[in-house]
């Protein structure tokens, strides 16, 4: 047991806070000690529950869940946020499912052509635009499908991709630093820069490293499941590409009976970009796509509260929590279990927040900004929920000052170590530090740079606002030696993550919880009390990239 008394907790609060003369420890030690993992397991047995179904967005099992966190957010006192005197951010969405028998694909060479099989060689989703496509156009690789300019790499180099079908490589170069591969890696900017240039659909490709890190057996049950984009003023999907109807991924033997009938070597493709190479080609095939979509429009809602700061200087200020609500729902499993109750995805995070804004109102001073603490909708529909409200948030976006995301934490094991995905790329770094500090809890930099994770979840919604954020996540050193938690982490994401097996049944730590927890907030009372506003690192990468416009 690593256990600091709450004094400590305060006394090392109120030095990183720069505050030490003011009295709010007793106040906060209250506070910290209320922080149970009883508590956030109790969150999570609500919300993980069969009886939710899964809690998909766009569905009455989401809003079950969502009424749930609303009760708690009244329990704690926080005052509505949404939309009149409710708690309710309410957002209309364009849904989307293939009709999984109407995809097809066909590759055609002079006087060859090749049927691809559904699932097999190829999938694709249901598009935004016309509900019956059909397009047949030339293929044109473009590799990553990347433009860096300060790189001087440039994947559309000597190629038009108008009115073609580009074919890309998963991912992006392993020569770029960690931050470019991130958001070079990001989907819909390869969307953005492949309908900036006319392509009429993109079939994606998967490099080994992709390949390895998801079997392709693991796409497979969400064929048909529903997409979601949320609809701006226009009434329009936004990021929808309706431009993009031919687009698909392709499996490794689709993908080699593709470049086969071009003629082309796809393992020495693969070689030479892994090196850093580039080189982009017409393949000399026609592609024929088609598919049907079942479109409607469906609403979902981001749960929004806020405890007002005390400081008057401040208070217009805002510090936002977020964890996202919403899972995959009801789909084929196996053994006929079709729930995804995601109870570590993302019913943990949700508990961690609702203890942490339960904590937080109890306090007899506010911290000196508000507090913002937001249950959004529709991750796992490609970060809508959170899209939406950086784009169209309660108050200013210019007075949001901070974002801490939870998505996912495992505390299968008493957790020692805090990963803090992000971090690094603002002040918000010092922040984390002094609270894992007063945790005695070690600061681990993300131990899997390649797979880009700081990108794949909400908080980068706010990053693309420019606001300074990070992803908050239970690290894998286990304070019992019994406990392995780089393998106990390994087993959740290869035997559970995105299955119906991520339910209550897997291990838990209450004492995990707990510390992991009081770390989360003391993360929120230490930004949201500091004299100064978080600000991006001189020079940094994302904080150039966002920057707010004069």
């Amino acid at each position: 047991m690593h256990r600091l008394s709450v004094s400590v907790f305060s006394m090392l609060l109120l030095a990183a806070c720069g505050r030490g003369g003011e009295p709010a420890g007793d106040d906060r030690d209250r506070a910290l000690a209320s922080v149970t993992g009883a508590g956030v397991r109790g969150h999570m047995e609500a919300l993980a529950t069969d009886a939710m179904r899964g809690r998909e967005a766009g569905t009455d099992d989401y809003q079950r869940a969502a009424d749930y966190v609303v009760a708690r957010f009244r329990e704690a006192g926080l005052e509505p946020l949404g939309e009149g005197d409710s708690y309710f951010q309410w957002i209309e969405f364009r849904e989307t499912r293939l009709v999984p028998d109407s995809a097809r694909m066909t590759l055609t060479r002079g006087g060859e052509s090749i049927e691809l099989v559904f699932r097999d060689d190829f999938i694709r989703d249901g598009g935004y635009g016309d509900a019956d496509e059909t397009l047949t156009a030339p293929l044109v690789f473009a590799g990553h499908g990347i433009v860096a300019p300060e790189f001087g790499h440039d994947d559309y180099a000597g190629v038009d991709a108008a009115g073609r079908i580009v074919i890309l490589l998963s991912g992006a170069p392993p020569h770029f630093d960690t931050d470019r591969r991130a958001y070079y890696s990001s989907g819909s900017g390869k969307a953005r820069e492949a309908v900036s240039r006319g392509a009429v659909g993109i079939v994606t490709v998967r490099t080994p490293v992709d390949q390895a890190r998801r079997a392709w057996e693991r796409y497979l049950p969400g064929i048909g499941s529903p997409g979601m984009r949320w609809l701006d003023e226009r009434g329009e999907p936004f990021e929808g590409y309706p431009e993009l109807a031919g687009s698909a991924l392709l499996s490794q033997p689709g993908a080699e009976k593709l470049f086969a009938l071009a003629g082309q070597d796809l393992a020495a493709i693969f070689d030479k970009h892994a090196a850093g190479g580039t080189g982009s080609f017409e393949l000399g095939v026609d592609a024929m796509l088609a598919r049907a979509s079942a479109q409607r429009s469906v609403s979902s809602a981001n749960v929004i509260g806020v405890i007002r700061g005390s400081d008057p200087d401040l208070r217009d200020e805002y510090v936002v929590y977020t964890a996202h609500l919403d899972h995959i729902g009801v789909r084929p499993g196996k053994e006929g279990d079709d729930i995804h109750n995601g109870a570590y995805d993302n019913s943990a995070g949700i508990g961690v927040m609702l203890e942490i804004a339960a904590a937080m109102g109890a306090l007899q001073t506010p911290p000196r900004r508000s507090v913002i603490f937001a249950a959004v909708t529709a991750e796992e529909k490609g970060l809508q929920g959170s899209s939406y409200l950086a784009k169209n948030p309660p108050v200013p976006v210019a007075s949001l000052v901070a974002n801490i995301n939870i998505d996912m934490p495992y505390l299968g094991f008493p957790v020692n170590d805090i990963q803090a995905f992000g971090a690094e790329h603002s002040s918000l770094y010092d922040a984390v530090s002094a609270a894992t500090a007063a945790m005695g809890m070690g600061l681990t930099p993300d131990p899997l740079p390649q797979e880009v994770r700081f990108i794949r979840s909400d908080q980068f919604s706010f990053v693309k606002e420019g606001i300074p954020a990070l992803a908050f996540k239970a690290g894998t050193h286990s304070s019992d030696p019994e406990l392995d938690g780089d393998a106990m982490l390994d087993d959740f994401l290869k035997n559970h993550y995105h299955l119906p097996s991520d339910d209550l049944s897997l291990p838990y730590s209450a004492e995990g919880a707990e510390r992991f927890t009081r770390a989360g907030l003391l993360l929120g009372l230490i930004v949201a009390d500091a004299d100064a506003r978080p600000a991006w690192n001189a020079g940094d990468f994302f904080g150039d990239k966002f920057a707010p416009g004069p």
